[in-house]
């Protein structure tokens, strides 16, 4: 276990996740527990946009807005008292917020949690249809997918929690499971497979892949960020502190950007921290695509 070159930038957030780079230090994440987009630019903190429920994640479209994965108003134990409807949103960068998917085949979403385009220009979103409760697992889950012709199911994947997802160099969809701790990839022709299992007490939540291949996970368990090899090999664990619980991660030229709920996770108590790390990597393409 190493302890990554890292610095904190920001402190007293409210379970913040998600995080996407809009620009050179300029990131946008989401503070789940009050129901916000925030930014940092410059060294200064704004508000983007709020809405009842609870962001999860969000994407930068081609169209220069935001798309985000709205899971309700859950996290873990914890429920908003100005509940949402589990979504897809866009949201403008002054804060215009607008629906754009409800429902793949014909079925609600339940509770989105990652989101990203892909090569094809169509939104990839995981749905663990369920709050997190990993010792009593009750909803099969599923990865939809949401384009021109509206929402689909993409992957049925069982009681497993898919959470964080990215494309890999070759452009398989590469997901991870916190129940399972499992790291899966899907092919070209609709195969699915395991590349890995996170160790005990690693349990993934947000990926970013950099240019060489190497998978790098906020393990939200562990302290830190687990790097993963193209091949799947655990190469370490980037330590950041006792108190870090990471939840979701990018790419910022050779930095990364780590959200990390803190230690207690007490709503109401700022316990989330925004972290700087340094690292010898560098990000692979980001697909931005749109929906109607």
């Amino acid at each position: 276990m190493n302890r990554a070159p890292a610095e904190i930038v920001l402190t007293g957030l409210e379970a913040p996740e998600g995080p996407i780079l809009l620009g050179h230090e300029d990131i946008a994440f989401v503070e789940q527990l009050t129901g916000q987009i925030s930014r940092i630019n410059g060294g200064g903190l704004a508000v983007v946009a709020r809405a009842p429920g609870a962001f999860n994640a969000i994407a930068l479209g081609a169209d220069g807005l935001l798309y985000a994965a709205q899971n309700g108003g859950a996290v873990g134990d914890w429920r908003s008292d100005t509940p949402g409807t589990p979504s897809i949103q866009r949201i403008s960068l002054e804060g215009d917020i607008e629906v754009v998917g409800l429902e793949a085949d014909r079925t609600p979403l339940r509770a989105p949690n990652d989101l990203v385009f892909g090569p094809d220009n169509r939104l990839y979103v995981t749905d663990p249809s369920e709050p997190f409760a990993p010792h009593d697992p009750r909803a099969d889950a599923r990865i939809c997918v949401f384009g021109a012709e509206g929402g689909r199911t993409f992957m049925p994947v069982g009681r497993s929690y898919p959470n964080g997802l990215a494309f890999l160099d070759d452009n398989r969809l590469c997901w991870v499971e916190s129940y399972t701790r499992r790291v899966r990839v899907r092919d070209s022709e609709g195969m699915a497979s395991t590349l890995a299992v996170l160790p005990e007490g690693e349990i993934p939540d947000g990926i970013a892949v950099a240019d060489d291949g190497r998978i790098f996970i906020a393990s939200v368990t562990s302290g830190g960020v687990t790097v993963l090899g193209p091949d799947g090999e655990c190469l370490g664990l980037m330590h950041l502190d006792e108190r870090a619980h990471p939840t979701n991660l990018c790419f910022d030229e050779g930095s990364l950007w780590v959200t990390d709920f803190g230690a207690g996770f007490q709503p109401g108590a700022g316990d989330g921290r925004l972290w700087r790390v340094e690292t010898d990597a560098r990000p692979r393409r980001i697909y931005a695509g749109s929906l109607p």
